[in-house]
């Protein structure tokens, strides 16, 4: 496949806003248009394309430059502000080199002069559908880069983790020994005696604490089964809704591929994906879970090398989450709650993201508010 070929699929998947006063010359290049672009979005003066142009964010804006209301340049300097690298294509009259001067000035992309050649037109259209390929595959290729460095860092902490959670074990399981012996010796029910039953429970909360501790720091080399993933994740969702009143909705494939995995890892990402999703919904609700294979190509853009994976969602229908927190939510110790005085607060999602990482795949979550949040895992297919 060519690049010309690539940029024509690329085009095909792109918004187009088109900007045009005169009717006739609106539908003739319309029809024209829709042919190679994804969608098409019309205005019919520069008024109408700058509130076309925030309602629907085009991938590409083509416009007239006279029109009444909005003149198409006056649109193009206002989109310039929201948008400074969206690519404009202005139409213009051959005697109109004041507009073009002013179209050069604003650092319009491309124009093509009247009357209009289509195939011209066309070659401006892949031009920018080029330059936003490019630019699309530059950000992956950075987002590759700065996932790859953040699995290096997540193997050394991990490693890092695991060495001193088995040390911190062994003293817990020390202090735990010793309480144990004073509280032999102390009448039951003494003022010493009910100090040393917190002690107890001051041990219960950090060895849950260690746990987690040591899941990071697992070699998944020495663990890992192959097999098929979705039953673990069906019987762990169910177990975590029993009782709850929630719907739990299933769109599992036929065939189920096999992944290599760790079992308790991936028991902790469902569980605590499922424990999120029930407290969005406090007063009721439904969560589905969804599965299918599907192949990564590099044109794809996701951080993942390219194969074959088995792509997983799970939906809920509750209160969603804010957009100025979504960068944040697989941050270690975020949390929205207050944290008061419970241990291990935010480290549920940092921990699945973690897991998902060294299974090779990648976790994203997308969601607005109150219209539920939805976690999408990506893990790859072993063959």
């Amino acid at each position: 496949m060519n690049i010309n070929r690539l940029d024509q699929n690329y085009l095909k998947n792109l918004t187009v806003l088109y900007v045009e006063d005169d009717l006739d010359t609106r539908e003739q290049f319309s029809e024209f248009l829709r042919r190679p672009v994804g969608t098409l979005i019309t205005a019919a003066n520069g008024a109408e394309g700058l509130e076309a142009f925030v309602k629907h964010s085009p991938d590409i804006v083509v416009t007239d430059i006279l029109m009444p209301y909005m003149d198409g340049l006056a649109m193009a300097s206002e989109i310039r502000g929201i948008s400074p690298t969206v690519p404009i294509i202005v139409i213009t009259a051959f005697e109109q080199t004041d507009y073009l001067m002013r179209a050069i000035n604003l650092g319009i992309d491309k124009y093509v002069i009247k009357p209009v050649n289509s195939y011209l037109l066309f070659e401006c259209l892949l031009e920018c559908a080029h330059r936003l390929r490019a630019e699309d595959q530059l950000a992956l290729l950075h987002e590759r880069e700065m996932q790859d460095m953040s699995l290096k860092h997540h193997k050394i902490v991990a490693k890092l983790a695991g060495g001193m959670a088995h040390d911190y074990n062994n003293l817990l399981q020390a202090i735990l020994g010793f309480a144990s012996l004073a509280k032999m010796k102390l009448e039951p029910g003494s003022e010493s005696s009910e100090h040393l039953e917190q002690v107890d429970k001051c041990f219960t909360e950090a060895r849950d604490l260690g746990k987690m501790l040591l899941l990071l720091g697992e070699d998944n080399s020495e663990y890992m089964q192959h097999g098929p993933i979705l039953p673990l994740f069906q019987y762990t969702i169910q177990a975590a809704l029993m009782g709850s009143g929630i719907t739990f909705n299933l769109d599992l494939p036929e065939v189920d591929p096999p992944i290599n995995f760790m079992e308790n890892q991936m028991h902790l990402v469902f569980s605590s994906l499922t424990t999120n999703a029930l407290e969005a919904m406090p007063s009721g609700g439904t969560l589905s879970l969804s599965a299918q294979s599907t192949t990564i190509t590099d044109q794809d853009l996701l951080p993942l090398v390219p194969g074959t994976y088995l792509h997983i969602a799970l939906t809920d229908s509750g209160t969603g989450i804010p957009p100025e927190i979504m960068p944040k939510i697989f941050d270690p110790y975020f949390s929205t709650k207050q944290r008061c005085s419970q241990r291990g607060m935010g480290l549920s999602l940092a921990l699945c993201h973690t897991i998902i990482m060294k299974h090779n795949g990648i976790i994203t979550a997308e969601s607005a508010p109150e219209s539920g949040t939805t976690f999408d895992i990506w893990l790859p297919i072993a063959i």
